[in-house]
């Protein structure tokens, strides 16, 4: 098990605008899986590959679920990294997609989150641009079709974004981690959809995976990063409300964290973390304590070459479970409650995502399937 440190470095610049927070709970539901109904609490869930898989462009590295033409029917997004595209598949409510449709975005694009940047009503769409630096936003016309790609630059190997109110006034905002770059910018939203960048106002080591949220309990958005350097680690700025951050605390962990994400893992009302590493293949989930620190990793073992980590209470049960998308090993493994319960074949896999696609109430499975160029549908039952 690796160690647990607390090491405090650089203070992070301070931004304009103040204000208190906005958790913006309609974005929340569009860009996460649909978790509302709790009918399957207390269930046994297994997964079964459909039929359905709806080719997308090359190389997709990441997938995001969302209602994007307001049907009530859940749609998919891949971010196709060899053609420079996003993907869109709307959904017809039965575990079937329309045809991709696709639009342009930055070089090299690695991940996609969805959010009313605008305040339409709307799902919009921003992207992550790698090689390019950039972040692009594509503003939705609430049909499932958006308008061309709008670029920010920001700093270099631009690899994860996540949306949020940092500074408190109302109007979503976009956090970047950049692996180049060294740190995390700020992209500040106007509530029009347009934004203004605030350069490396975290400054963390290689920050490959990304997460804002609350993590001490105060109402403010916090910053969580995991680094994929040698030395691997998971940064943590808690936010002012402002639009500022605190000092860094940094917890140790093996190397090549890979990518990070948020839940209550253990059932104790507190958000934890938990991050992968293709150095050791391992998944390393730290138990929050509630104010913002965290315990020492819990180590459990993948298969080959983790990529991906995400989120979801696949069962109902008010706990969240884990996805675990495994390049080399060519799966998705789901851990609950610490433990592995079942890995599925999903051959190339980057990453996978969960939300409701055949509209029965139990949650189902997309995936990224980077060496076919498409995208894989498990289909849940929960009994």
């Amino acid at each position: 098990m690796s160690k647990h440190r607390k090491h405090r470095t650089r203070h992070v610049l301070a931004l304009s605008t103040a204000g208190a927070l906005t958790l913006a709970a309609g974005v929340v539901a569009a860009a996460s899986a649909s978790q509302s109904d709790r009918s399957t609490a207390d269930a046994t869930c297994s997964y079964a590959l459909s039929d359905t898989a709806p080719q997308v462009g090359d190389n997709p590295r990441h997938v995001i679920t969302g209602d994007l033409d307001n049907d009530g029917a859940e749609d998919v997004v891949a971010a196709d990294n060899d053609t420079d595209t996003l993907s869109v598949l709307l959904g017809n409510g039965d575990g079937t997609f329309a045809d991709a449709k696709q639009y342009a975005v930055g070089d090299k694009p690695y991940q996609t989150v969805i959010a009313d940047f605008d305040g339409d009503g709307d799902a919009d769409l921003a992207t992550a641009d790698f090689d390019g630096g950039t972040v692009s936003v594509l503003l939705g016309a609430g049909d499932g079709t958006f308008a061309a790609a709008t670029q920010y630059t920001v700093g270099a190997g631009a690899r994860s974004l996540v949306p949020g109110d940092v500074d408190g006034d109302g109007d979503l905002d976009i956090a970047v981690a950049e692996e180049s770059g060294g740190g995390v910018s700020l992209l500040l939203g106007d509530g029009s959809g347009a934004f203004t960048t605030e350069l490396e106002t975290v400054t963390v080591s290689r920050p490959h995976g990304l997460v804002l949220t609350d993590l001490d309990g105060d109402g403010d958005l916090d910053i969580a990063t995991a680094s994929v350097a040698s030395a691997g680690g998971v940064s943590v700025a808690l936010g002012d409300g402002d639009g500022t951050f605190g000092n860094v605390t940094e917890y140790d962990s093996v190397s090549r964290l890979y990518s990070l994400t948020s839940g209550d893992f253990d059932g104790d009302g507190e958000t934890d973390l938990a991050a992968v590493s293709n150095g050791s293949n391992t998944l390393e989930i730290y138990a929050g304590n509630g104010d913002g620190t965290f315990g020492d990793p819990t180590d459990l073992t993948t298969p080959a070459l983790p990529v991906s980590v995400n989120s979801a209470d696949l069962d109902g049960d008010g706990t969240d479970d884990l996805l675990v998308s495994s390049l080399s090993g060519s799966s998705v493994t789901v851990y609950q409650d610490g433990a592995e319960v079942t890995e599925l074949t999903a051959a190339g896999a980057y990453e996978a995502d969960a939300a409701d696609l055949t509209s029965d109430g139990v949650q189902d499975l997309v995936v990224a399937s980077s060496s076919a160029d498409e995208v894989d549908v498990f289909t849940g039952t929960c009994a």
